[in-house]
């Protein structure tokens, strides 16, 4: 069977186009990574303390994880074949395929931690105040850590080579003349393990972020009644609000191109274009996040007004309603 991609020779499938792009987004999202971590770790007010460091935990993760893929690993993956072959600098360095793999694997599974643990903190320091309970937080945050670090790279089976070879011509039936085949490095030959297991994961954190995020809305309601003012449980709730909208937005733009992989995979499907498209939207999550976090939380979004003025036009009152403009959490 003749398949379209045996005969491709745009430059837009091309290794060199994927470097490019992914290299420029790296160039571009440096400065505004730098800045995001400016803004919380000196422009956070001591009213914001509680939470401080889980957010930048969350902003340094997110920012690692996409310079690994624009920077670090740059691949070039061949989707539905687990398979592809690194451009970045670990490999001008002399990092092993491997342990690009894990590294990425492993910043990617942490990145989703990060997040979890943002909510479950907030849960232990402003909810739970019976100081028993917050000695099981730090065992909580390390189980977490640990879990994806001992699981997550025995799923990643690395066949014999010249095995995997012989199942990528079998797949594809042809070597595209994008692919330089003597430089491809096969992963997995069975994926399905591996993508149920990874599928299980994000999900799983997923739903601790809004299982957390809705029993602290409970929790919060209750402790107004008793101890809590009308004016603070409002606060705490624009700050949540924020908090899930600076999560959400860059969710949705990397959902897509997540079931688009798994898509892929299962039905067999090629289009390198759509694979290249995949890993550069992927890789722009942390500056789409971390451009999320300056305009929904108030005291980062009105000092980098002050620096750019230009920027005031920009604010309606829809943002002004989600995040509050003073006090945005007490320290409990």
């Amino acid at each position: 069977m003749s398949y379209a991609y045996c005969n491709r020779t745009d430059y837009i499938h091309t290794a060199d186009f994927q470097q490019t792009v992914l290299h420029a987004i790296s160039v571009i999202s440096v400065p505004v990574y730098v800045y995001g971590f400016y803004c919380v770790l000196l422009k956070t007010p001591p009213t914001m303390q509680s939470v401080k460091w889980s957010m930048m935990n969350v902003h340094v993760f997110s920012c690692i994880f996409d310079l690994s893929l624009s920077f670090f690993t740059t691949p070039y993956v061949l989707f539905p074949v687990l398979a592809g072959y690194p451009l970045g600098v670990l490999k001008e360095i002399g990092v092993s395929v491997e342990a690009q793999v894990y590294f990425v694997v492993l910043v990617g599974a942490y990145m989703m931690v990060a997040i979890s643990i943002v909510f479950e903190n907030r849960l232990f320091v402003l909810v739970m105040t019976n100081k028993m309970l917050h000695k099981f937080a730090l065992p909580i945050y390390i189980i977490h850590y640990i879990f994806p670090t001992i699981v997550l790279p025995s799923l990643v089976k690395l066949p014999d080579q010249q095995t995997g070879k012989a199942n990528f011509l079998l797949k594809y039936g042809c070597v595209p003349p994008y692919v330089d085949l003597e430089r491809v490095f096969y992963l997995i030959i069975t994926k399905r393990y591996f993508l149920i297991t990874c599928a299980v994961f994000i999900c799983t954190m997923f739903a601790e972020v809004w299982f957390f995020a809705l029993v602290t809305d409970r929790l919060l309601k209750k402790q107004m009644t008793k101890t809590m003012s009308q004016k603070t449980f409002d606060l705490h709730k624009k700050f949540q609000r924020a908090f899930i909208l600076q999560l959400l937005i860059p969710f949705i733009i990397v959902f897509l191109p997540i079931s688009y992989i798994g898509v892929t995979c299962i039905s067999e499907y090629h289009n390198q274009f759509f694979n290249n498209l995949t890993l550069i939207i992927i890789s722009s999550h942390g500056f789409f996040s971390t451009i999320a976090m300056i305009a929904l939380h108030a005291p980062y979004r009105e000092f980098t007004q002050k620096i750019f003025p230009c920027l005031k036009r920009f604010s309606s009152s829809a943002t002004s309603s989600t995040a509050p403009q003073s006090l945005m959490i007490t320290n409990l």
